[in-house]
């Protein structure tokens, strides 16, 4: 909201300005600066509320595709800490018809910072879908989404032409490249979904789906990439987790 109000909601005629995640970030810094859940559930009963109607095309404070990405940004930053199965739902949506679907003739917006704002949001949402692995080099007509697995992720590649290069899974980035102790919301500007620790003593199963193999490598080779090589059409399910035990690669 545009400002503090002095009593509980509802507060439906109130502007609700679309920086609402980035100020709800700043109760869950404070919890992780204390080590408390004191605003947890306080941060959870909004994101379970996207969902409604009301959000449905939702005018910010100003309609402008901007003022969704910083809507949608500051959601995933949120979901990050505290996973709402709704606010995941509502994200995805967003995204599709609000920012990518150009063809809604009451969204024609005009460009605005140059889409800065809507390119950043697109790419967090999209690392959200492939858990921060990324596929170098990239090609035309490849394909690479990411999902939580148990105590790891399921990957899957496909591309309609053969390929070959390697996936690349990403690090602690708020610890390693900034140097903080705890991974806090937004100020490591984007989300780490998965990450693997570099470390030796961390080793990792890589398990081929389709044929059942497994092998144990290093974290650093996960993170500075593992060989891959795609058929025309064929897709590759790997499944990646922490393992206690076994000789790394």
């Amino acid at each position: 909201m545009g400002e503090l109000q002095p009593e509980p909601g509802p507060h439906d005629d109130v502007v609700t300005r679309d920086g609402w995640g980035y100020d709800l970030v700043g109760f869950l810094d404070y919890d992780l600066a204390l080590g408390s859940d004191r605003y947890r559930e306080a941060v959870r009963r909004p994101l379970t509320n996207l969902l409604k109607p009301r959000y449905v095309k939702f005018n910010w404070d100003h309609p402008s595709r901007d003022n969704v990405a910083d809507s949608v940004e500051g959601g995933l930053y949120l979901l990050r800490q505290v996973p709402v199965p709704e606010a995941f739902l509502w994200a995805d949506r967003e995204i599709a018809t609000m920012l990518v679907d150009h063809t809604d003739p009451d969204r024609l917006w005009g460009v605005h910072k140059l889409e800065a704002n809507t390119v950043r949001t697109v790419l967090i949402h999209t690392m959200l879908h492939t858990r921060n692995t990324i596929a170098r080099p990239w090609q035309q007509s490849l394909q690479l989404g990411a999902a939580p697995c148990g105590d790891g992720i399921c990957v899957l590649l496909k591309s309609e032409q053969p390929y070959e290069g390697r996936l690349q899974f990403d690090v602690p980035r708020h610890r390693l490249t900034m140097g903080f102790e705890q991974d806090w919301p937004r100020m490591n500007a984007v989300p780490e979904w998965f990450t693997v620790e570099p470390d030796e003593s961390h080793r990792y199963t890589v398990t081929d789906a389709d044929t059942d193999s497994s092998q144990v490598v290093w974290g650093r080779r996960l993170s500075e990439g593992l060989p891959v090589r795609l058929e025309p059409k064929r897709p590759l399910r790997l499944m990646v987790r922490a393992c206690a035990a076994g000789t790394g690669n």
